[in-house]
């Protein structure tokens, strides 16, 4: 635990820091900041009485529009809707991040070694919270402990889950405990570090480029360039985030010029990205659509490996993506975003080719006997036909999922499949599947930044919906959770892709995008992701 020399010495050199800051800024600034530190300042007044300083709720030199029905919380205890978390990403800084290519690279430790399953992270001096105090190895621990107690109410449990235990053995060495010594375990050091004593705020302290200001009970929240940031200072000074209640009110918002910048995963904001005056950039989500295959061979056809890959090849998944999820959406055949270093390029391997898909049919014994343009397969004196049961579901009142199966019943229809697609609610497509009454079924699922293929594809996995076992999957799984080499890690990860669209036991379409929308040049954002919509704001031209 930190003891009564470091409080002290941490105490110290934050007064002198924020002295230096007051002195140095201008006086309404100073006024402010010392205001929102808790400092106890307040401006003389021309009859001598203290006037409280109040936050302009108006303007900032960006407004950023956000949507919330539910007037959602922003402390990342319990904050888990994606666009919220990408805006506490200006405002708390983690001990590891990611580079363009979701690889772990340093930034609040300054590097880390590893022994086995123990690694120490050596955490860079003199980087400040936002109320002054220095950045210690015990705010790193409280941070962790306190986001394990919240539960799974906030996006990091799982990762975290990935550590045994956490502590402080320096006051900038952090010494962690992870079950594995796999590279994975630096995925699980991503999370947001608060300042210990803020920890249960609304709002608590971080180090990151802004810091919160000031809120009010229409959900608008102002925020301003933090001067004690280690980096150079932003060039935006201020931004406000103004609340609305669905994404149809934000969009008309942006396209009216109340805000200038919005990020939002609504398929209505496809049609605006083409507007003369708005500037976008896409952004992988982690909702990825798949068709899950019955892999039962008493019940469906789709147990068969060339049935399976006939499908794949009948679809012109661009056109999918196009027409079924309106643009909004990235080809992906295996479940891991294709920006990340471990994606193995040569999993894309299925093109849209009717006739590779016929061949394929008549390999497994399906061929036009009739001549009337449908697939047979002779079981005694019968004619079999090769039916397909689609289930899907939509979400809320969008029926994106609705039309993609529409356009694969089309494609499949045209090598000679019957196919009949039901639109279910999602309770009844999951009781179909573990039911087993259904061929394929359309569905998305949400995946974690934490690079783990076990819950899809390992024996018994969360997302492991067909029950899809192989003993080869599960040893390269192991692997993947146990190598801490990156030249291995890549290899075992390729050739679980590479065995994904060779036996597809899932056939992976797309994953779902979303996008920033911009009334202003934002061509210093770049590598956005999920989690992160906007990566590299601090860098905007004003």
């Amino acid at each position: 635990m930190r003891n009564t020399w470091n409080s002290t010495r941490c105490r110290r050199l934050s007064a002198l820091a924020l002295a230096l800051v007051l002195l140095l800024m201008p006086a309404a600034l100073a006024e402010d900041l010392a205001s929102d530190l808790g400092g106890g300042f307040q401006a003389a007044a021309p009859q001598g009485e203290a006037q409280v300083i109040q936050a302009d709720m108006e303007n900032a030199d960006v407004i950023i529009g956000y949507i919330d029905p539910g007037y959602l919380s922003l402390s990342p205890l319990t904050c888990n809707d994606w666009d919220l978390v990408s805006v506490n990403q200006l405002v708390y800084e983690s001990v590891v991040d990611f580079d363009e290519n979701m690889k772990p690279v340093p930034m609040l430790a300054d590097n880390w070694v590893h022994d086995g399953k123990t690694w120490t992270f050596n955490l860079r001096s003199g980087i400040q919270f936002h109320n002054g105090y220095e950045l210690t190895a015990y705010d790193v621990v409280r941070s962790y402990q306190t986001l394990v107690q919240s539960g799974s109410a906030n996006p990091y449990y799982g990762r975290l889950q990935m550590i045994e235990n956490m502590e402080a053995t320096d006051i900038y060495i952090l010494t962690v405990d992870a079950k594995s010594g796999s590279l994975l375990t630096l995925y699980a050091m991503n999370f947001p570090v608060m300042q210990y004593e803020t920890l249960y705020d609304e709002l608590p302290r971080g180090t990151g480029p802004y810091w919160y200001i000031q809120s009010n009970e229409a959900g608008t929240v102002r925020l301003e360039a933090n001067p004690l940031w280690w980096k150079q200072q932003p060039e935006v000074k201020s931004i406000l985030l103004k609340r609305y209640d669905v994404a149809g009110d934000a969009i008309e918002a942006i396209r009216t010029n109340q805000i200038d910048m919005l990020s939002t995963t609504s398929t209505k904001a496809s049609l605006s990205r083409r507007l003369s005056g708005l500037t976008s950039m896409d952004y992988p989500t982690l909702t990825y659509e798949m068709l899950v295959p019955n892999l039962n061979e008493d019940v469906s056809i789709l147990s068969d490996v060339n049935v399976r890959m006939a499908v794949m090849y009948a679809l012109d998944r661009s056109v999918i993506a196009s027409n079924g999820y309106l643009d909004m959406a990235i080809q992906c055949e295996v479940p891991l975003v294709p920006t990340s270093w471990l994606y193995e390029s040569q999993s894309a391997i299925y093109y849209y080719s009717p006739e590779r898909a016929l061949q394929l049919m008549h390999n497994a014994g399906w061929v036009d006997m009739t001549g009337n343009g449908k697939l047979n397969k002779r079981s005694g004196i019968m004619l079999l036909e090769p039916t397909i049961r689609l289930v899907t579901y939509n979400e809320g009142t969008n029926s994106i999922r609705e039309n993609a199966a529409n356009l694969v019943k089309e494609y499949l229809e045209a090598v000679g499949f019957n196919v009949n697609v039901s639109v279910m609610d999602q309770e009844d497509v999951t009781s179909a599947i573990k039911h087993r009454n259904y061929d394929l079924a359309l569905i998305g699922v949400n995946l974690s930044e934490l690079p783990d293929l076990s819950p899809i594809l390992e024996t018994g996995g969360s997302l492991n919906y067909n029950h899809y076992s192989n003993e080869e999957m599960d040893q390269l799984i192991q692997r993947a959770k146990t190598t801490s080499d990156e030249a291995t890690m890549q290899k075992v990860y390729s050739d679980m892709q590479m065995t994904v669209v060779h036996r597809l036991p899932i056939l992976g379409l797309l994953f779902r995008t979303g996008t920033v929308l911009s009334s202003r040049s934002i061509g210093g954002l770049n590598s956005l992701r999920a989690y992160d919509n906007f990566n590299g704001f601090e860098f905007l031209k004003e």
